[in-house]
């Protein structure tokens, strides 16, 4: 592999611990509220609340592991690395995409047009990612096989459900 696509590589393995470690914080700072909500009504079932503080985070605390899994895995070569960041970057552009087609649904004014560029930058840098870690650079090295492709396919598939559970 060429010098240049192995800094590549550890730009996006330094990416996806960031990206891991974001997701965690705001998945944090969303159990933070539900607790504060807790706190302040006694009253309110806990077990509900929690159970959809669980249900609507599952998706984002999967993904933030994949991606914290795969940074680590690409900084040392391994072929699980690669599979977990295909699948990291294909999961993020569904969630983009799923999200901003919620809200423009549910409320259609609360997206300005900034914000809609903004949102179809991301989705468009994370499919670009997604081509770049296909180029033969990387096909050639991590020699990808029939059974990574389907375990790619198989997460994305199982991980896009738990977003609707």
């Amino acid at each position: 592999m060429k010098h240049n696509w192995r800094i590549f590589e550890l730009i996006l393995s330094t990416l996806h611990l960031c990206c891991g470690f974001i997701l965690w914080i705001v998945i944090y700072l969303t159990f933070n509220n539900y607790y504060l909500y807790l706190w302040n009504n006694p009253l309110v079932d806990h077990y509900t609340l929690i159970e959809v503080a669980l249900r609507k985070n599952l998706t984002l605390l999967i993904i933030s592991i994949f991606s914290i899994l795969s940074g680590f895995l690409l900084i040392k070569n391994k072929v699980k690395g690669w599979v977990m960041s295909i699948i990291t970057w294909i999961m993020l552009t569904i969630i983009v995409i799923m999200n901003s087609y919620r809200i423009v649904k549910l409320y259609p004014d609360e997206l300005n047009p900034l914000e809609r560029v903004v949102i179809c930058i991301m989705a468009l840098v994370f499919i670009a990612i997604v081509i770049t870690l296909n180029n033969e650079q990387f096909k050639q090295k991590y020699k990808p096989t029939k059974t990574n492709w389907v375990m790619i396919v198989i997460s994305v598939i199982l991980v896009t459900v738990t977003k609707f559970v």
